[in-house]
């Protein structure tokens, strides 16, 4: 079998065989050696230390001696797969797109994190597992964080997250698991807030700008996202679908009119959704 690296490793980044493939950033590649990040062994130490604990969410720190701090994820299947596949993989170009995705993502002007280096460990039978590392954002919190917090997100914080993902559409980046915890938020010393679009594993890249239907799936996404973690009782009240479209929509009246059209049956799907909750 070829190895994956020969084939497809993206301009930039280096390849380092050992033990496993480790893609790593070209300039990198002195520090992530003497990390041993070449191996598993420092990728689940590093996702053991997570505050979130040891599931799907788990995200640990490295920190590339005389370079950038990373976060660090295993990459693990989500959906009705993920009893089954769990954090194994059988198609390696499908977990490369984790570095080619958030670079065409900034390429197209959306703010995102930049990945440093992915791991891939082949197992039996030939199916792959990964860890991937990301260039940490100082001082940004993820929404769900923001708006469950002691510091609650600001309505402009907020607007920032949904300006960002109408920007991201506009440029054809369709998120396919957009929710509250891949959109982070910060407000740096100038005042005004800046957001970021994560965790692009699984988003689709398309040739021009997403259809009224996709923008509408990934907004009602947020919604329930936002009424499952925060509750009905959260800061965006029991509805905070309203919100979130009259932000994403702000300055577009006939976009605006068409997300009001739709509610009845936003409403009915979301309690589709709660039903499955319960």
């Amino acid at each position: 079998m070829t190895r994956p690296s020969r084939l497809l490793a993206p301009e930039g980044f280096a390849a380092v065989e050992e033990s496993g493939i480790l893609l790593v950033r070209a300039d990198l590649e002195g520090a992530a050696r003497a990390l041993a990040l070449h191996a598993a062994g420092p990728w689940e130490e590093a996702v053991a230390s997570s505050r979130e604990g040891p599931g799907r969410g788990a995200r640990g720190r490295i920190e590339f001696p005389g370079g950038p701090v990373a976060v660090a994820k295993r990459m693990r299947r989500g959906g009705i797969l993920a009893p089954v596949w769990r954090d194994r993989f059988a198609r390696v170009p499908r977990l490369l797109e984790n570095l080619a995705t958030p670079r065409e993502a900034a390429a197209r002007g959306i703010a995102t994190a930049a990945p440093l280096a992915l791991f891939l460990l082949e197992g039996p039978p030939r199916l792959w597992r990964a860890w991937l590392a990301v260039e940490e954002i100082p001082a940004a919190e993820d929404l769900e964080t923001r708006l469950g917090g002691g510091r609650r997100a600001e309505q402009d914080e907020i607007a920032a997250a949904l300006s960002l993902v109408r920007r991201a559409h506009d440029a054809g980046i369709e998120h396919r698991d957009l929710n509250l915890g891949n959109v982070l938020v910060r407000r740096p010393p100038s005042g005004r807030p800046e957001a970021f679009l994560v965790d692009l594993d699984r988003a689709r890249l398309h040739g021009g700008p997403l259809g009224f239907w996709k923008r509408a799936a990934a907004i009602r996404r947020l919604e329930r996202s936002c009424l499952k973690r925060l509750g009905a009782s959260g800061p965006l009240g029991r509805d905070p679908g309203a919100l979130l479209r009259s932000l994403y929509a702000a300055g577009d009246p006939a976009l605006a009119s068409r997300f009001r059209a739709l509610r009845p049956l936003d409403r009915a799907l979301i309690a589709l959704h709660r039903l499955r909750w319960s």
